[in-house]
C-alpha cells in the first residue's frame, strides 16, 4: 500500500494514532477505576474525538502560511508558492471529519452493554 502526502501531510496519521492511543489508554484506565472495565469502546471514541479535533487545529495552522509571491527576473512574471499539507490529496484538517465519523462506530456496541 502506498501513502501519498505533500508537505507535512502524513502527520495526520501519527496526531490520530499517537493521540487515540493516549487518550483511549487513560480513558480505559478511568473507566477502570469506576468500575466499568468493559466499555473499553467509550475510551476509543473519546480518543478518536480528541484525536480530530488535534488534527482540525494542526492541519488549520500548518495550512494557514500565506503564500510567497515571486517574480521571475528574465519574464516578469508572477509566481505564487503555497504550501499545503495534504495526505492523499486531501488537506489535513478535512481528516478531521472522517476521524470524528470513526468516533462514532464504537458507540454502535453501546445499546447491547447497557443491557448485559
Amino acid at each position: 500500500m502506498f501513502i501519498i502526502w505533500s508537505g507535512w501531510g502524513a502527520l495526520t496519521i501519527v496526531i490520530v494514532a499517537a493521540v487515540t492511543i493516549v487518550v483511549g489508554a487513560i480513558g480505559q484506565l478511568l473507566l477502570t477505576a469506576i468500575g466499568y472495565p468493559d466499555w473499553a469502546f467509550v475510551a476509543v471514541s473519546i480518543g478518536l474525538f480528541s484525536a480530530a479535533a488535534v488534527n482540525w487545529i494542526v492541519g488549520r495552522r500548518m495550512n494557514a502560511t500565506p503564500p510567497r509571491e515571486l517574480v521571475d527576473p528574465a519574464t516578469g512574471q508572477r509566481v505564487v508558492l503555497t504550501r499545503t499539507h495534504r495526505l492523499f490529496w486531501i488537506r489535513m484538517e478535512y481528516w478531521s471529519f472522517l476521524v470524528a465519523l470513526l468516533g462514532f462506530v464504537p458507540l454502535l456496541a453501546l445499546p447491547g452493554a447497557l443491557h448485559g
